[in-house]
């Protein structure tokens, strides 16, 4: 189904400059980070690179990588992105099912064609002509797609048959044929990712004109050669094979490139080179003369997007939180390496520095990020790489900023901001999850394992005496009961000290949904916190839950599936129950303001969604006298200034928004 409809962009400006105020929600102050990275791409002539988000597309310059112009920021969240091969026009994908073709020059989005069926889209690409664009359908029941890239009609839907999950794939590039990786489920028809064929299809007719058996190894990315006859498979370890299409004949392997992930691309003469990206550092290869033409060192992580530009002289690397551009010069010794900051992945948890002029990310798969609150620039403390992933920070009792991160299986915890990090290793049993509590007095650590006990952690020291894992001890374990423990080691928001550090409330993930309030000395259950019985839910993660202790201690706030509890925090008795409005179902982000007069709920995405709310309630009344709109998807934590007047929050959309919460106060 077509559906036109005209979007302008937010450009750049000599008097908006500022990218922070740039397409802001109702009662925003600003935007710190520009959403995680889930697709990029270079213009093929050279002058743009785009990046999809989950909250818009954002159009850069090259080589300046100056923000041009943020666009589609009430579509959705942005999957994959293409250029028209004249570079001025960019298709979308959201994961609404709807894609989007923006024009350049005007800034506007130009066209929206409405998904034809129930079947999930992907991989928009034009034609080489521009005239038609081609996706396919994922899943079982596989379709390709073809429309006219300038009136949104279908031209032609073709079915196919895979015959497991497919995946990677890979569009030739004159978008003729298809080629997939087939992964066969085991017994329990689960796939195991070992898959047993690399298949392609004829685009035009959905036949499948070629299956290559036996393949042993997990493809990481697959590229067509120019004339569409070879398919190079570049594997995660080390190793790229290439196949002839027509023959299904094995035509040469390249190996010993170690435990690199590896991304292979035709150049348009047929050359064929490699970026095969090991644990810390990006090789580029030219594969048939076994040269390498240049290497770069990346932060790390193992979640990377790698792009090529059509003519293969830039390659754009994206880890978790910056972009690397590298581009060869004319002269083919000489490489330039440039970074785009601003990208940033989902954070846990947020916390302000003592003066309230720095703000605190704990990133997930990445390190701590802070972020100066006047001039809105982000930078790492002292340039220091933490090591371990999924930071977490708390503000302690004396103003410092503490994080604590997975390290292996033991817990490290450092002092945000010291030259020299300071360190301790904490061996939990059974390993951790990603669930962990910092007291606010600064002296207990909470952390769930992997058989949902919760390990209470007492340090014997002061922060500035914390140099030997001794400065902490083992102070308890809470009860082992399945009930109530099920299930925190996947989330964050589920449990919470008390103000003194001497209660523990927990809240669970079963299908009875359980919350009970401990004592930390003893590990013992001071009282159970009713709950609504569960009603059967058909809906993604409908089990999730979240808790919060009041600053004053005396109250405490659990949200699950519809609606957010008050309990009294001395004997547990029900005070107020707080229905949830249709589109926020899930308010298991819960933070008091530093008053307790105040509670904030921030929702996790539901179907149906494009901006998350998170609302304002008063304690006392339980009335909602504030909602906010900005985040895409779950809202993963809050941070209050002390006045309670600024409120900070920060989404699974890589996104932290600054709120003025002083009109409605």
């Amino acid at each position: 189904m077509e559906n036109r409809k005209i979007q302008a962009a937010t450009s750049l400006n000599p008097n908006d400059s500022d990218v922070t105020t740039w397409a802001l929600p109702e009662g925003a102050i600003a935007r710190l980070g520009r959403g995680k990275i889930n697709s990029m791409a270079f213009s093929p002539n050279g002058q743009y690179f785009v990046v999809s988000t989950p909250i818009g597309l954002w159009l850069y310059e090259l080589p300046t990588l100056s923000p041009i112009a943020f666009w589609d920021t009430e579509r959705g969240m942005m999957g994959g992105v293409s250029f028209s091969p004249d570079s001025q026009r960019i298709v979308t994908r959201t994961f609404a099912e709807v894609l989007g073709v923006s024009d350049i020059q005007s800034g506007v989005c130009v066209m929206q064609i409405e998904k034809p069926d129930k079947r999930q889209i992907a991989y928009p690409a034009f034609s080489q002509d521009g005239q038609h664009i081609v996706t396919i359908s994922e899943g079982r029941d596989s379709r390709f797609y073809i429309w006219c890239s300038h009136t949104g009609k279908k031209v032609r839907e073709t079915q196919i048959q895979p015959p497991y999950d497919v995946y990677p794939l890979c569009f030739s590039p004159d978008l003729s044929l298809l080629a997939g990786k087939n992964s066969a489920p085991n017994d329990m028809g689960r796939n195991m990712g070992d898959g047993d064929s690399i298949t392609v299809w004829q685009v035009e007719t959905g036949e499948q004109i070629a299956n290559i058996t036996g393949y042993p190894d997990r493809v990481r990315r697959f590229c067509f050669s120019p004339c569409g006859r070879f398919l190079a498979a570049g594997n995660w370890h080390g190793t790229i094979h290439v196949w002839d299409v027509v023959s299904e004949q094995l035509k040469g392997t390249y190996a010993d490139y170690g435990e690199s992930q590896m991304y292979p691309y035709f150049l348009p003469e047929g050359e064929l080179i490699t970026a095969a990206v090991s644990e810390c550092k990006v090789e580029i290869w030219c594969m048939e003369k076994g040269e390498k033409l240049d290497e770069f060192e990346h932060r790390g992580s193992r979640y990377n997007t790698v792009r090529f530009s059509a003519n293969g002289t830039q390659l754009a690397f994206a880890g978790e939180s910056e972009i690397q551009i590298w581009t060869q010069s004319n002269n083919t010794e000489s490489h330039t390496l440039s970074t785009l900051h601003g990208h940033i992945p989902t954070m846990d948890t947020l916390a302000f520095s003592a003066d309230e002029k720095t703000l605190a990310a704990g990133l997930w798969r990445d390190n701590v990020l802070l972020w100066d609150i006047e001039s809105r620039g982000s930078y790492r403390p002292h340039g220091e790489q933490l090591s371990g992933t999924s930071h977490v920070v708390y503000r302690s009792d004396d103003g410092r900023i503490i994080s604590l991160n997975q390290y292996g299986d033991n817990l490290k915890i450092s002092e945000v901001g010291k030259s020299e990090s300071v360190v301790e290793r904490l061996p939990l049993e059974a390993g951790l999850g990603r669930a962990k509590a910092f007291s606010p007095t600064g002296h207990r650590i909470a952390s769930a394992d992997r058989n949902d006990n919760i390990h209470i952690w007492e340090r014997t020291s002061t922060l500035d005496d914390m140099t030997e894992s001794e400065g902490w001890k083992k102070h308890t374990t809470v009860i082992r009961d399945e009930e109530f423990i099920y299930g925190l080691r996947h989330s964050p928001t589920g449990f919470a000290f008390s103000p003194d550090g001497r209660r523990l409330a927990s809240i669970s993930r079963t299908r009875d949904w359980k919350a009970g309030l401990w004592d930390v000395d003893s590990g013992e259950q001071i009282a159970e916190l009713p709950l609504t019985p569960l009603l059967k839910r058909r809906t993604y993660r409908g089990y999730d839950t979240g808790i919060a202790f009041s600053p004053r201690g005396d109250v405490i706030a659990g949200g699950t599936w519809g609606e957010i509890m008050l309990w009294d925090a001395t004997d547990g008795k029900t005070l107020m129950t707080l229905p949830q409005p249709e589109g926020n179902q899930r308010p298991i982000t819960l933070c008091f303001s530093p008053c307790g007069q105040y509670l904030l709920s921030g929702s996790w995405w539901q179907k149906g969604l494009q901006k998350v709310p998170i609302h304002l309630w008063e304690v006392a009344t339980g009335k909602n006298i504030a909602t906010f709109k900005g985040h895409t998807t779950d809202v993963q934590c809050f941070a209050f200034s002390q006045d309670g007047t600024l409120l900070v929050s920060g989404g699974h959309d890589g996104t932290i928004y600054l709120w003025d919460l002083e009109p409605y106060l």
